[in-house]
């Protein structure tokens, strides 16, 4: 018990942290680390790069949010339930396709500005870890669903 409410605090540090970061994208408010004053003003291609961006957080931050949904679910002892598994689909799904799209988009900024560097050196682990952990929690929900149903064939045999 006392390891699942870490989890849940945790993660919801994480979520409301991103919630806030999320703010400081949509508001090009960067927290003090840069004068917003003598920001120079944005070209077409960073208008892109700054949607696809929070497009990307949104996609991350609804994965966060169904993963507090089974943190929540585990301090309430309830871990075989189809909530749960669905739950842990959907933030397997939005993890994985925020790392797609970020490595997508780190790949294309490579590309076009013809900087040909060896792959090792040029992608970022941040979003191939994000891919990991999106494809781990997908998987976890198939298994986590076929132990829900052995589980309820067994209540039926008595």
């Amino acid at each position: 018990m006392k390891n699942s409410s870490l989890f849940k605090s945790l993660i919801d540090i994480l979520f409301f942290l991103h919630v806030l970061g999320l703010f400081a994208i949509l508001l090009r408010f960067p927290l003090g680390v840069i004068d917003v004053a003598n920001m120079e003003p944005l070209n077409l291609w960073e208008w892109i790069i700054l949607t696809i961006s929070c497009l990307i957080y949104f996609i991350f931050l609804r994965g966060l949010f169904f993963l507090r949904k089974i943190a929540r679910e585990f301090l309430l002892n309830k871990m075989f339930t189809k909530s749960v598994a669905n739950s842990m689909k959907i933030s397997g799904n939005q993890f994985t396709y925020a790392g797609i799209i970020s490595l997508l988009i780190f790949l294309s900024k490579r590309l076009f500005d013809f900087n040909f560097e060896s792959i090792p050196q040029s992608v970022s682990i941040t979003p191939i870890f994000l891919i990991i952990v999106g494809l781990f929690f997908t998987i976890q929900s198939k298994i986590l669903l076929k132990a829900i149903s052995i589980k309820d064939e067994n209540d039926l045999t008595i």
